[in-house]
């Protein structure tokens, strides 16, 4: 995988990225005078001839592994920086390239069936199968590092029994047990993950290793009762989810980085033409020309070593809590009419929960539906159905909650969270420190834990910056909790359908639905601790109009001023913390679509089945991961957009064909299967790369200005043939010969964007802003993978295969 797609992103950045990093050196190297070059941590500022800072930033701004930094600003940004920008380098050097990419999937099965009597029938079955799957995760923006395999296994035995009481009365009694492992490992165990939006990932991902034991044991009666005009079904369902997980959550750790103000380092990237006033906080660079401010890319920010946030976890990464489940149903199926049928249902269930997650005890989902032919000719049936339906909730949350929020007392994996405008210690404190410590002590290039240690980084590493690693009492500053919504519930759906088929002719059938789903109680990760005394600001947009967002930034004259960790700041609620995170469910979708297919049963050697759907979804949430959580935790409501799921159009064309016996011995008993598709692109969400509104979550804000899911991703299109012939091998036997070839016209389609366009995306570009004038954007291919909106990763190309079936 091609990591490393293009060495210019090692080097300052001009117009075509967005940033005018480089229109600011080339007007500083044409200027003689002396300017404020450098900003100092101290708050100082370094002055400069221009061709000097020119020269300087320069330097600071390219990822050379051969530079000769002066160390303008201390050490740090000395030979230091020359040893991070090398240790970059090869990152991406090593990271990129061919690797094994096997899959094997190894099934069997086995099955006895018996029938006592015509009454009486036991069936018994057996099936086994072995995953293995190398590199699944690794893509052209995720580097090798960050990769894994899984290893799952899978026994599972079920039984049935079938009783026939009477001609109308029936039984069906089904048990199961079930046995799987599913084990995620890292290609590089415990190495701390560099996260650089929009260039690449690389080290051990944050969740791994992931090593899941499951243990089921399902059971299921149905019994079926035929009354006159009624058929009555009622039964019980249970099962016991018993999961043992070895989950290393947060235990690598991570490294975010992302853009940063030019005015960290330079007025003469933040303010380029504004006047020289000698104050530190409002000098300008004074250069000629209205040029535009720039940016510290996310690369760059690694080379200056400065990560957004550093986040890591300790502690134990072992849950093993089972969970119950049950539900109970009743059905009639009423025979109203020859020509007329209603169905009316009752479901009812119950999903254990444990620790500090409720068990939803109201789920009761009533289902009723129709068929009526109102010609009574049997050609034209009208189809109408209505009925909610239960979603179980997700494992995770109530293992993220137990796991990582505050239970009793205790916090069974305590995290470690500062971010860039922490104090006295920050992230990059942390970041520059560590690996200043060079050669076997460097823990951020480390990819092999001591002994004893889960990861590179241990609490040892952490004691010198006054962090003390604990997981009971009082809860350290700069923490991020999870904990479960007061009375958390199932999620649901509201579901309806309509739908007229009518046979046009013999064994053709056309028909028309329309589909309608609004589900309510998604799961979202919702931060409760930013507050709505933050101040709401306005910023100009390049298309002119005005963006309005609420902002938690740590800025002059906000009451939002105090840097975190603070024990005053009214914008937070606890500004001890850096999150706190609530699962909540309180998050909604709506989709709503419409069908049109057309069909012929097989007869006279042939079918066909086409379709076309119409459709589209909104939602307010993607995933219940915090990284996924809303732009302004206060204001769920600002996220409702297309959903992530959204395909507007959708066709699919597929037919079967075959020879039968004539042709001869040369073309008879052939079988064609060819199969068109074709879906419209998906929605994807732009992001800033950057906290942007200072609530101390940096994974998920957009650009200044946008709405969620403005993007729009590319359309697929797909051709597949089947071609296969069968030969007779005796009275009880035949052979059948296959070729199959999937996406045969080669068509690349593409399959996911670099959505990282930066925070000013959408500014002036007067403004240090990239002047976009709209958000609905789309990949473009002319681009690398590593600039915003391009391409980084597409579906296999053409792929055929062969194969040999024996029935006897």
């Amino acid at each position: 995988m091609p990591l490393l797609t293009d060495t210019n992103i090692f080097r300052t950045q001009g117009a075509a990225s967005g940033n005018n990093q480089n229109s600011i050196l080339g007007a500083l190297a044409a200027n003689p005078g002396v300017v404020p070059c450098i900003n100092n941590p101290n708050g100082t500022v370094t002055p400069l001839p221009g061709p000097n800072c020119a020269f300087v930033l320069q330097s600071l701004l390219t990822v050379d592994p051969n530079a000769n930094l002066v160390p303008i600003l201390g050490p740090v940004q000395g030979p230091l920086q020359t040893a991070r920008n090398g240790f970059i380098v090869n990152q991406f050097e090593n990271n990129g390239g061919l690797f094994p990419y096997d899959s094997r999937l190894y099934l069997a099965s086995a099955r006895l069936d018996h029938q006592f009597s015509d009454r009486n029938q036991v069936d018994l079955r057996y099936n086994f199968g072995h995953d293995l799957e190398q590199n699944p995760d690794v893509t052209s923006l995720t580097g090798f590092s960050r990769g894994s395999d899984v290893k799952a296994f899978d026994h599972t035995i079920l039984g049935s029994w079938f009783h026939q009481f009477s001609a109308t009365t029936l039984n069906d009694l089904h048990a199961q047990w079930n046995y799987s492992n599913f084990d995620v490992i890292p290609n590089v165990p415990g190495q701390v993950g560099l996260d650089i939006p929009g260039f690449g990932d690389v080290g051990t991902q944050i969740f791994l290793p992931s090593l899941t034991i499951m243990r089921r044991y399902e059971g299921a009666d149905n019994l079926t009762l035929i009354r006159g005009k009624h058929t009555i079904k009622l039964g019980g369902y249970f099962l016991y989810r018993g999961n043992h997980t070895e989950s290393h959550t947060f235990f690598p750790g991570r490294f975010v980085f992302g853009n940063l103000p030019g005015g960290l380092l330079s007025s003469c990237l933040a303010n380029p033409s504004g006047a020289i006033t000698g104050n530190p906080l409002t000098t300008g660079c004074g250069l000629a020309g209205a040029l535009s401010p720039a940016a510290i890319n996310s690369i760059q920010s690694v080379a200056l070593g400065l990560p957004q946030f550093y986040q890591q976890g300790f502690g134990n990464p072992i849950y093993n809590y089972p969970r119950p489940y049950a539900a109970g149903f009743v059905q009639d199926q009423w025979q109203v009419k020859p020509n007329f049928t209603l169905n009316v249902g009752l479901r009812y269930e119950v999903d254990g929960q444990y620790g500090a997650l409720d068990t939803d005890k109201n789920n009761f989902a009533p289902r009723l539906s129709i068929a009526w032919d109102p010609f009574k000719n049997h050609k034209t049936v009208v189809r109408a159905g209505y009925g909610i339906f239960y979603s179980p909730i997700y494992g995770q949350i109530a293992d993220v909650v137990q796991t990582l929020g505050l239970v009793n007392g205790v916090r069974p994996i305590a995290q470690v969270f500062v971010p860039l405008t922490a104090s006295p210690v920050s992230s990059a404190t942390i970041f520059q420190t560590l690996f200043a410590e060079g050669g076997a002590n460097n823990v951020i290039a480390c990819t092999t834990p001591a002994a004893g240690n889960a990861a590179c980084i241990a609490p040892a590493n952490l004691a010198q910056f006054g962090i003390n690693v604990t997981n009971t009492g009082p809860v350290p500053p700069g923490s991020a909790l999870f904990s479960a919504q007061p009375g958390y519930r199932s999620a649901y759906s509201q579901q309806a359908e309509f739908g007229i088929e009518h046979e046009i002719a013999n064994g053709w059938a056309v028909s028309l639905s329309g589909i309608y789903v609004h589900t309510i109680g998604l799961p979202v990760a919702i931060d409760s601790n930013p507050t709505t005394l933050a101040p709401f600001v306005s910023v100009p947009l390049a298309n002119g109009s005005t963006a309005t967002f609420r902002d938690w930034a740590a800025v002059p004259g906000s009451p939002c001023g105090a840097l975190l960790p603070s024990p005053i700041n009214p914008c937070f609620a606890n500004p001890v913390l850096l999150q706190n995170n609530v699962y909540s469910s309180v998050g909604s979708a709506l989709y709503e679509g419409g069908i049109l297919e057309v069909k012929k049963r097989f007869s006279s050697h042939f079918s066909i089945l086409a379709n076309y759907t119409l459709s589209k979804a909104f939602d307010d949430t993607t995933d219940f991961n915090s990284d996924f959580g809303p732009v302004d935790n206060t204001n769920l409501n600002g996220e409702r957009s297309l959903s992530s799921f959204d395909q507007r159009h959708k066709v699919v064309f597929a037919t079967i064909a075959d020879t039968g016996h004539v042709g001869g011995p040369v073309f008879s008993n052939f079988q064609f299967a060819p199969i068109f598709r074709y879906n419209s692109g998906h929605p994807f969400d732009l992001l800033a790369g950057a906290d942007v509104n200072g609530d101390n979550h940096s994974t998920n804000d957009r650009p200044i200005g946008a709405a969620r899911n403005t993007g729009l991703g590319p359309d697929y299109i797909d051709f597949d043939m089947r071609i296969s012939r069968s030969f007779k091998m005796g009275e009880r036997a035949n052979l059948q010969l296959m070729a199959e070839g999937f996406n045969l016209f080669n068509r690349t389609n593409f399959a996911s964007v670099n959505n990282v366009v930066g925070p000013n995306f959408g500014l002036p570009t007067a403004a240090g802003g990239a002047g976009a004038t709209t958000f609905n954007v789309s990949g473009n291919s002319s681009l690398l993978p590593s600039q915003p909106l391009g391409f980084t990763s597409a579906y296999p190309m053409r792929q055929l295969q062969l194969g040999i079936r024996i029935g006897f």
